[in-house]
């Protein structure tokens, strides 16, 4: 069968088919997900999903520490490492000879999305994706000023980029037996880093 084929044989289904009217969204709903603004909802969101915020460099560190962090990789793109050589052994580029070896991750977060709870990375702003999906622990550094309220907000600006990641907390999947685990994909610890 070709393809003419094939959508006349769709057309002829489909002439008997009910119509279905698409339901209306009640924004009743997305206004109580919103409740406090968008980062009051980004962060009660995105911790109900056993993601971490913090909002100070020694909240951060605290997190790192109680996780067993000792050796993490701070992206290249990023202008800085935060200070966290201080208190950790880092290194700016991620070795992919020996990526067991970094316990945490520090990439940057282009955006934050209030009534998802996900944050947005995209690949022009890391200098190696496995910086984000390789170690256990995982830290996005997001300014507050790109949390947006939906996700319509969230992907204005999205198209300038070839590949882009939605996360919404740590790694899960249920697909065996109906058990959740965490960390099967990706980190196993999700943390989001506010700064001003």
């Amino acid at each position: 069968m070709d393809k003419n084929d094939f959508l006349k044989r769709v057309r002829e289904a489909s002439k008997n088919r009910k119509v279905v009217e698409t339901p209306k969204l009640d924004c009743g709903v997305v206004s109580a997900m919103l409740e406090g603004g968008a980062k009051d909802a980004f962060v009660k969101n995105f911790t109900s999903n056993h993601g971490i915020v913090v909002e100070d460099f020694d909240a951060l560190v605290r997190v790192l520490k109680d996780n067993g962090c000792k050796i993490g990789v701070v992206d290249a793109k990023m202008d800085s490492t935060l200070g966290l050589e201080k208190h950790f052994e880092i290194t700016r580029e991620f070795d992919r000879n020996i990526p067991d070896a970094y316990h945490f991750g520090v990439s940057i977060a282009s955006k934050a999305i209030g009534e998802s709870g996900s944050m947005i990375l995209k690949d022009k702003d890391t200098d190696d994706r496995l910086t984000t999906v390789a170690p256990w622990v995982h830290v996005a550094v997001l300014k507050e000023s790109d949390i947006v309220s939906t996700l319509s907000d969230g992907l204005d600006g999205i198209i300038d980029n070839a590949y882009s990641i939605f996360i919404g907390a740590p790694s899960k999947t249920s697909d065996i037996e109906g058990v959740l685990v965490e960390g099967v994909h990706g980190p196993g610890v999700e943390i989001c880093y506010i700064v001003k």
